[in-house]
């Protein structure tokens, strides 16, 4: 297929907070001196802080601030198109990081389910695994899960409004559900103290209230809009309140520091153990995460969380910025990172290449895209892919062939056979290693996908 613009150098420069948009500024010169036709940038959205890489985005909304910002971007954009040149562009459809940083990751794990992001990432909300049903596996402990909690490494934290449980530097959210039994000690005793006309008493009654009715009310789907409405509303109450009344701010202290529990008193954690049942989430052991972890991570990668761009809303929420910024530059193309890892490659390409195309270009030739695939020997790609080739590793391959005499091979076959005591057939391990990796590595993919064929059938 040939593209409308068509790269015949590049230059690739990986972005970091070490190597910004006005780095690469400054080197353009350089570079078209050189004869660069086009500048190859390493992943440009939002991405974990101190990213070096820039895959692991947080959000697909703005540009990394690490590396600088929307109009230093635009500008580099100018700079090239007046020197002549194009721009080839990262981009990561397939997984998101699975971190704090990242604010849809982050209400999912608050409101589950009924997350307004919840069909954003690729969750099995019906685990096979006991404890899992309507609840996502995060394996970021570094033992196991009683011993974490009995030495008080999890903690229940307040900041701002908000309950977290901590582990260490991360933090997870707590559930709009649990408010009201973590608020619902000591009251007696607030009421005491400040008397039952007082009005940070009656607004702290009238938030305890609103937080019975998350705990007791309609979790449909539909309704999940006016909950959000509701809990954000208690939550700017709570923060609001605890930072103008000692009382209250004391009345969530001493509760925090009884579900907390005593290290080296056991029976103490019971409360904290409840609440962390109650969670959208399980923590677990991080060597546990390959027999029961379930979402789709990148590869083995637990801390990069698949996403569903095969949803055309999910497509747009995640490709609707970084589309607006490139349609700036006409010659601008994209490299896609692990295309593999996508439900429909092909759907995806073709809006992908509906949505790079102009009105002026529609009936011209489609976009310059590139995709990330490991082809095997004699595979090709797939000829109604609407790309004009891979990223070249079929191709790297191939050619440090030449650099590989056939008589050297031999010797060093040879050699192994000797070390290992025995021959064996090249084709016969990468057999038996994809069986291994299949039944450990991604064994709990394999048991998902076995399960969803037998509902299949039945």
């Amino acid at each position: 297929m040939l593209a409308s613009h068509v790269p015949s150098s590049t230059y690739r420069i990986q972005l970091n907070q070490g190597f910004r948009f006005s780095d690469a500024l400054r080197i353009l010169d350089y570079l078209h001196d050189l004869g660069i036709t086009d500048l190859y940038l390493s992943p440009v959205l939002a991405s974990r802080k101190g990213s070096n890489h820039g895959y692991d985005v947080i959000d697909p909304t703005r540009v990394d601030p690490d590396l600088g910002s929307e109009e230093e971007f635009t500008l580099l954009q100018t700079e090239l198109q007046n020197r002549g040149m194009g721009l080839l562009l990262d981009i990561v459809p397939n997984h998101m990081a699975a971190s704090a940083e990242n604010p849809w990751w982050m209400d999912l794990l608050e409101n589950g389910s009924q997350s307004a992001f919840a069909a954003y990432f690729d969750v099995d909300w019906n685990s096979y695994a006991p404890g899992l049903q309507g609840r996502i596996l995060l394996p970021t402990l570094g033992r196991p899960f009683g011993e974490a909690l009995e030495s008080g490494e999890l903690k229940l934290v307040y900041n701002d409004g908000r309950f977290f449980i901590q582990y260490f530097e991360l933090l997870f959210p707590v559930s709009p559900r649990s408010y009201y039994s973590i608020l619902n000690q000591g009251v007696e005793s607030l009421k005491e103290a400040l008397g039952e006309e007082n009005a940070a008493y009656h607004e702290f009654s009238g938030i305890l209230a609103s937080t019975l009715e998350l705990a007791r009310g309609d979790r449909r789907v539909e309704n999940a809009a006016e909950r959000r409405m509701r809990f954000e509303s208690a939550r700017d109450r709570l923060r609001s309140l605890a930072n103008t009344s000692p009382e209250v701010a004391r009345l969530l202290k001493e509760n925090i520091a009884e579900i907390n529990g005593k290290e080296g008193d056991p029976a103490s954690f019971g409360r904290l153990q409840r609440l962390l049942a109650e969670q959208n989430y399980k923590l677990a052991f991080w060597q546990n995460l390959n027999e029961t972890i379930n979402y789709r991570r990148f590869f083995t990668i637990a801390d990069l969380v698949g996403v569903r761009v095969e949803d055309p809303i999910v497509f747009e929420a995640t490709h609707g910025y970084m589309l607006r910024l490139v349609a700036r530059n006409p010659t601008a193309g994209l490299r896609i990172d692990h295309i593999d890892g996508l439900r429909d490659p092909l759907g995806y390409l073709n809006r992908l290449q509906e949505r790079l195309a102009t009105d002026e270009t529609k009936s011209e030739s489609p976009s310059y895209v590139i995709v990330e695939k490991i082809l095997a020997p004699g595979e090709d790609l797939p000829e109604d892919w609407p790309v004009s080739g891979t990223t070249g590793y079929d191709y790297t391959n191939q050619a440090n062939g030449v650099f590989v005499h056939p008589d050297g091979v031999r010797q060093i076959e040879e050699i192994y056979s000797q070390f290992i005591g025995r021959r064996q057939d090249f084709a016969d391990v990468l057999y038996q290693k994809k069986k291994l990796v299949m039944g450990t590595l991604l064994g709990v993919e394999m048991r998902t996908l076995g399960r969803y064929l037998s509902i299949a059938d039945a």
